[in-house]
């Protein structure tokens, strides 16, 4: 299910991209939370709708995940999806790919299906904590992304939001047959890195932006053990 940050990542990508029918969405299953804003600290989230099929009204879509349940058409596994060759227009695999014990051949099923023409739409979290939608397994760097995309697609790209060196979130996208438009000037991109990096309202500690009212706090609940240290 997809984060709103993602969510508006693809509007903005349908601007700049052809996204062909058929749609798939790999990781299509509703659960009752979604991770947190860019350059927020990892933390229980808040209820958002996940359902990427308002963004592909009137059009073929299926949802696809692991598991039954809410926004899904059909029961697959990412490593062997039960699809023929060049059958899908828009591979969609938004917050999910963590999910997966094998992601490297999860991208060459997703590779594998997509058309010439098509395209694939991938994002997952970095800095984030565990979330176990069943389990979690791993996490992505840009270059990762770009890898494994890279070992099927014909154009590729990936970035992350937040702070350079270990960003909040890492979106990547690879096509079939042709090749990508500038993706880096993505708008909604743009300004999530922009408000990343002003921390408007908040105290940037390393990789994080926290409230100022909760790291005072923090320092207050801390203050008697470290005066102990100090002592020492």
């Amino acid at each position: 299910m997809a984060q709103e940050l993602i969510r508006r990542f693809v509007c903005d990508l349908q601007q700049v991209e052809t996204l062909p029918d058929p749609v798939y969405d790999f990781g299509s299953l509703q659960t009752e939370e979604a991770p947190v804003p860019t350059g927020s600290r990892p933390q229980a989230g808040t209820p958002v709708a996940g359902d990427l099929r308002p963004l592909f009204a009137d059009r073929p879509f299926t949802g696809v995940d692991m598991r039954p349940g809410p926004g899904v058409d059909a029961v697959m596994d990412l490593r062997a999806l039960e699809l023929e060759d060049a059958s899908v227009g828009t591979a969609l695999c938004l917050d999910t790919l963590e999910h997966c014990e094998d992601p490297p051949q999860a991208c060459r099923e997703l590779a594998r299906v997509t058309a010439p023409g098509g395209i694939c739409v991938l994002a997952s979290v970095m800095l984030f904590g565990i979330h176990a939608y069943p389990s979690d397994y791993f996490r992505f760097t840009p270059e990762a992304m770009r890898s494994m995309l890279a070992q099927g697609f014909d154009d590729v790209w990936a970035a992350g939001i937040g702070h350079p060196g270990f960003p909040s979130q890492v979106v990547g996208v690879g096509v079939m047959g042709r090749s990508l438009a500038d993706l880096d000037a993505l708008p909604v991109l743009r300004e999530a890195q922009q408000a990343y990096e002003r921390g408007r309202g908040t105290v940037r500690v390393g990789i994080f932006n926290y409230p100022p009212g909760e790291l005072l706090g923090a320092l207050v609940r801390q203050a008697p053990r470290l005066m102990k240290e100090l002592r020492r």
